[in-house]
């Protein structure tokens, strides 16, 4: 291999150009960002690796226990966040991962069937394939061997996990849903697999553990704490989509902030 250097176009090894771009999409129970991801993976070159954070519940008999009795599934001790951290450092340093990573890779549940939450609804294929379009004007040349990694889930850079989860992302989006449309819309779901049964959510589980969770995780980024209010001080940590955003506005907007961070090959700070 020649020790010259080499052109403007070519990455060289460990260069922000060379190694996986990591997009965290993170925010309340139903905010779309497993929607946004799906969509997301159909347009950015890759085909980009999929992370949920939902791969990494642990087992039901593991699962924290409020002080009413009732299993807390929206918390960081739900979530194996040792083993999280590990896949994400992998994948980080451009290492593989396969199922024992429980990652999924590229387009899933395309047709919409399993457990009503992952796949794309609300998001016309036209303005997929639009974007798609698009996308493929702006991707910088250098970039164009870059692999893509999308992480979703409900707790990626909460206070809690930041410093364990938070610093392998270049992009990190914080979606947002106003108490009432998340309850509607978690509230209307039939229930989830679990690794050892099937979960529904019993009554007031959304207002007495759910929403409360989220605010105390995320509420640091906000101005007194208030996660239905404006971006404080300490969000520049992360971009903070506006309230009442449609999914296609949403979609464009992320895409927005991931050109701005691969055309200037840097992460955020």
């Amino acid at each position: 291999m020649s020790a010259s250097t080499p052109p403007p176009t070519t990455a060289t090894p460990n260069s922000p150009t060379d190694l996986p771009l990591l997009i965290a999409l993170s925010g309340p129970t139903s905010s779309g960002k497993t929607t946004l991801a799906t969509a997301l993976s159909r347009i950015l070159p890759g085909p980009p690796l999929i992370i949920h954070a939902d791969d990494f519940y642990r087992p039901d008999s593991q699962i924290p226990v409020t002080a009413a009795g009732l299993q807390n599934w929206d918390c960081a001790g739900a979530l194996d966040v040792e083993k999280f951290e590990m896949v994400l450092g992998r994948v980080r340093e451009g290492e593989e991962v396969g199922e024992e990573g429980l990652v999924r890779q590229g387009d899933f549940e395309r047709d919409g069937k399993g457990d009503g939450v992952h796949y794309v609804k609300g998001i016309e294929g036209a303005v997929v394939e639009q974007l798609e379009g698009d996308v493929r004007g702006w991707w910088p040349e250098q970039g164009r061997r870059r692999r893509v990694v999308l992480v979703d889930g409900f707790l990626l850079f909460g206070e809690s996990v930041r410093e364990q989860l938070g610093r392998f992302f270049d992009v990190k989006i914080l979606l947002r849903a106003r108490f009432g449309d998340a309850k509607a819309r978690r509230e209307s779901r039939n229930g989830y697999v679990t690794l050892e049964g099937f979960w529904q959510d019993p009554p007031r589980y959304f207002e007495d553990v759910v929403w409360p969770g989220f605010v105390a995780e995320h509420g640091f980024l906000f101005e007194r704490g208030d996660v239905e209010g404006e971006p404080g001080g300490r969000a520049r940590e992360v971009k903070v989509a506006k309230l009442d955003m449609g999914l296609e506005e949403m979609l464009e907007w992320v895409l927005g902030e991931v050109r701005r961070v691969s055309e200037s090959g840097k992460g955020e700070d």
